[in-house]
Parts: C-alpha cells; structure tokens; sequence
C-alpha cells in the first residue's frame, strides 16, 4: 500500500512539474518548448493508457479462465458424476446378477453330476461281477434294464446340464461392458482431478500460499489403498509428485 501512494505522490509531481514548465514556455512565448512539453504530457498519458488496458486485460483473461474453469467443473459435478454413479451401481448389478446365476446353475448342475456318477459307478461294478461271471441270470435281466433306462435318461441330463453350463457362460459376458465402464469412470477420475489442479493454479494466483502449521508435516507412513496386480507402487508415486508438489506449495 506504501509503494502506491510512493508512484502516485511521483505521479502527481512529475504532472505539476510539467503544469509549471508548459506555464513558463507559454508565459515566455517559447512555442516549441510548449510544443514539447505538451507532446511529451501525450507520451505519458498514452503509455498509462496502455498500462491500464494492459491491466484490464490481464484482469479479463484471468476471469475468464476462471469462469472456464468453473464451468468445467459444474458439468462434471452436474452431468458426468451422476453418471458415472448410474454407470457403477450398473456394474454392481450386473456382477450381482452373474453371481447369482452361477450360484443357482451350480446348486441344480452339481446333484444332476452326483446322481449320475453314483448310477456309473454302481453299474460298473455289477458289469464287472457280469464279466466274472458271478450274476444270476434274474439279476442280469434287471441290469439290464437299468442300463437301458441309464442310456435313455443320459442323453436329455447331459444336454440339460450343458444348456445350464452356456447360461453361465452367457452370465460373465457382463464383464467386457462392465470393464468399459469402469475405464471411463477412471477417466471421468482424472478429468475432475485435472480441474481442481487447474482451479487450484488459478485461485493461487490471487492469494500467497498459505504457510503450514509447524508440527504437522508429512506422515512417515502413509495410507495407501489395496495392491492391484499389475500396478508398480514406485510408477504410481511418480505420477503424482508433480500434484503432490503443487498441493505442497500452497500449503495443503
């Protein structure tokens, strides 16, 4: 504030010494010492012209990226994340109903699997007794039929078993959408991110950076979410020094 009121005190010095001299060359009918004088009152008051235009443009500009910035970040909160919270609980059903699917095939596949490896094994043993030849006639007659009605009744369980096992083959379809989904939501992630950052940057101009509170500096250890198969730890800190850096220097 001091500084101002120094450039303006100069200011207003430098106009009245000039009022003075353009006063004298008047009085003393110096034409081209007045002629001077008012050319160079001219300069100056083009040049703080254009200081102020200067000002008002810088002012405008920074306003408008604002109100760019700000914009942004309304669509994202007003249109994207409703839908990217519509695109997930989308996801969650499906993983839901790809579950259940599955649970409910197993539950009906696994008894129809058990039966027919006992009625196998069963007749297996009896053909072997039929080969030592140690089975009466009459017992031969029933297994027999038994293996008659085990090949009719075969048939229709393994095609019925199959047609269930293509129902869960169609249930995990789910997952090549699904993990569509998912990437855009991880882009919508970034998106929001980048106009904070871009916010952050912008508010920073117009205020210092805040100095931190002693005694609360960086936590030695810090939370870190679930390991992703894949994924290097080292590669995703780097990626992140450059926000970390800028968060830190405003003192968040």
């Amino acid at each position: 504030m001091a500084a101002v009121t120094t450039e303006l005190d100069e200011s207003l010095s430098a106009r009245l010494e000039r009022a003075k001299a353009l006063v004298i060359a008047l009085e003393q009918g110096d034409e081209a010492e007045a002629d001077r004088i008012l050319d160079e009152i001219g300069r100056v008051r083009e040049s703080m012209l254009f200081q102020e235009i200067g000002k008002l443009t810088r002012q405008l500009h920074e306003a408008l990226t604002g109100f760019m910035v700000d914009n942004k970040l309304a669509e994202l909160t007003e249109n994207d994340i409703p839908d990217a919270r519509e695109r997930l609980n989308y996801v969650i059903t499906m993983t839901d109903q790809a579950a259940n699917t599955t649970l409910n095939v197993l539950d009906e596949v696994l008894p129809q699997i058990n039966s027919l490896s006992e009625k196998t094994d069963n007749l297996g043993a009896r053909w072997e007794r039929f080969l030592q030849r140690e089975m009466p006639y009459a017992e031969f007659r029933e297994m027999s039929r038994e293996i008659s009605s085990y090949f009719k009744d075969i048939s229709p369980a393994l095609a019925q078993m199959q047609a269930q096992l293509n129902e869960v083959l169609m249930a995990q379809s789910f997952q090549d959408l699904t993990g569509q989904i998912i990437r855009k939501v991880i882009e919508l992630v970034q998106q929001v991110e980048n106009s904070l950052i871009e916010l952050i940057r912008f508010s920073s101009r117009h205020i210092g950076p805040s100095t931190p509170e002693t005694g609360h500096g960086k936590p030695e250890v810090e939370a870190e979410g679930p390991v992703v198969p894949g994924v290097d730890k080292a590669e995703a800190v780097s990626n992140q020094d450059d926000v970390d850096d800028l968060l830190s220097s405003l003192g968040f």
